[in-house]
């Protein structure tokens, strides 16, 4: 076993470890992001087109579109913890079947989805109607909500709670357990980053290549670029579903198997 106060870097390789055995999940990101674009544009485009696009008409069809699109992307994200779960208690997740146990649970991913489409939208006005200092305020509180929503998702796949109340035991686990979760999550950020700016160095050289007629080179290595930006993308959205899984299993003292962190004493040393 690992040492009893886990470092980052053990947690992030427990977690790609984890994902490395389900690669086939990273299909749910990518139906994540298509369902929530073409559900936004069903929703919000008719409401925009009969009420009008100015005002408050505007607004309504863009929050109508956001809680449906929220709720869509949600739906598999509580996927991947299910699809997690399943690996980790020794079950071999599918597709399908993650899916299957994420729509059991669409009343509860509903109602987060419009809290969320509520403070998301309450943090556009700010932004939108107090100039610099409402930008301030939006991002500070853009990340605070970040920060306190991030355990949510399996909160809303195993805890039998409501979206306030699951945003309240998400902050309170993060209180209690915030060095793991903030060492585990600042390792998994970091690199994802550096791998997202490896690919956009790709895009940038490739677009370059592109506008000095260079098409032989800047098309295909552009292309890459893009393909390296997607990939890492949905990669690192499903791995951090996996991430997030194990972290609530160690923050609520649930069994995991010996993946190099001992969560007996995951939590012992603030």
């Amino acid at each position: 076993m690992a040492a009893t106060n886990p470092t980052g870097k053990a947690i992030l390789r427990a977690s790609l470890k984890l994902f490395r055995q389900d690669r086939q999940m990273i299909w749910l990101p990518i139906m994540a992001t298509i369902t929530s674009v073409i559900v936004f544009l069903a929703v919000a485009a008719p409401i925009a087109l009969s009420l009008g696009h100015k005002g408050i008409a505007l607004l309504l069809a863009l929050a109508c579109g956001s809680v449906v699109a929220t709720a869509s992307t949600v739906i598999f994200n509580v996927a991947l913890v299910f699809a997690a779960t399943d690996r980790i208690e020794g079950r071999t997740p599918t597709i399908s079947g993650s899916l299957a146990q994420a729509w059991g649970r669409r009343s509860v991913i509903f109602e987060w989805a419009l809290l969320s489409a509520v403070v998301g939208t309450a943090i556009r006005a700010l932004e939108n109607r107090l100039g610099v200092f409402g930008r301030l305020l939006a991002f500070a509180g853009g990340l605070a909500w970040a920060v306190a929503t991030f355990l949510v998702i399996p909160i809303l796949a195993f805890e039998n709670v409501g979206p306030i109340e699951a945003v309240k035991r998400s902050s309170s686990i993060l209180k209690a357990r915030f060095g793991t979760i903030a060492r585990g999550g600042l390792r998994f950020g970091v690199l994802f980053l550096g791998l997202s700016l490896g690919a956009m160095a790709i895009l940038v050289v490739g677009a370059v290549g592109i506008a000095r007629h260079a098409y032989v080179i800047g098309i295909p290595v552009a292309v890459i670029g893009l393909a390296l930006l997607v990939g890492i993308s949905m990669y690192a959205a499903a791995a951090g579903m996996y991430m997030r899984t194990i972290l609530y299993r160690f923050a609520t003292d649930q069994p995991i198997p010996d993946i190099g962190v001992d969560p007996r004493g995951a939590f012992g040393s603030r």
